[in-house]
């Protein structure tokens, strides 16, 4: 990442950081299991929209963030992209994004990609769009999983459109907010797989589970309030 992109990252790492330290109570655990070096695909559930931003406070390295509709703000967006993170706001833009995360990563850089779609209650994770599977079997580097959570009390659940597109959003508004980063991990299994697409929703249910089993250890081995 060229300086003066990192420096506007991380600028808006810091502003992140600063809004966490005083308006949430922001517990994380599993820092140890970053790898420290190397290009690495960080992915989560999205519980709430306040998420992707958030999430980016975890690691210290630069992360190129995939962005999409919950930065709808057009000044915000224009600031992320100027960061070097990765449009996904509209179809065209989507199209990009599998390769754009690739090249990033190719230069030896991280990405960070969380899926979308439709979200029942707090013990279901959002269905996972193929994303992370896509960008994994393009270019296989260590996942690292990341499980969210807050208590529902503590969430605006609402509607609101974007762009003339209507979506359902939920955000983090105070207090509790978790976050269990999982050990990084490689899925040799679905590298050569005949049928790649097959093999990428293969990848993206057990990538699922495994950050299922992230969330439940926050509640049942952690704590829950």
């Amino acid at each position: 990442m060229r300086l003066w992109k990192r420096t506007i990252y991380n600028s808006i790492r810091s502003i992140l950081r600063l809004n966490l330290s005083l308006f949430y109570d922001f517990h994380v655990w599993g820092r140890e299991n970053i790898p420290p070096e190397g290009p690495k695909i960080f992915c989560s559930n999205h519980f709430s929209s306040s998420d992707p931003g958030f999430v980016i406070t975890l690691m210290n390295e630069p992360v190129h963030m995939i962005i999409g509709s919950a930065f709808g703000i057009p000044w915000l967006a224009g600031l992320l992209r100027a960061g070097e993170q990765i449009d996904a706001f509209d179809e065209k833009a989507r199209g990009r994004v599998i390769p754009e995360a690739v090249e990033y990563l190719r230069r030896g850089e991280s990405v960070y990609i969380f899926p979308e779609g439709d979200i029942g209650d707090q013990q279901q994770l959002r269905k996972f769009y193929t994303g992370i599977a896509r960008i994994y079997l393009e270019y296989p580097v260590p996942i690292v999983p990341i499980g969210l959570i807050s208590p529902r009390r503590n969430v605006s659940d609402k509607d609101v459109k974007v762009r003339e597109v209507l979506y359902h959003q939920l955000r983090v508004v105070s207090r509790n907010y978790y976050a269990n980063i999982g050990k990084p991990r490689s899925f040799p299994k679905y590298h050569k797989r005949e049928d790649q697409k097959e093999a990428a929703r293969e990848l993206t249910e057990e990538i699922k589970a495994i950050i299922a089993d992230l969330i439940d250890d926050i509640k049942h081995n952690k704590f829950w309030s």
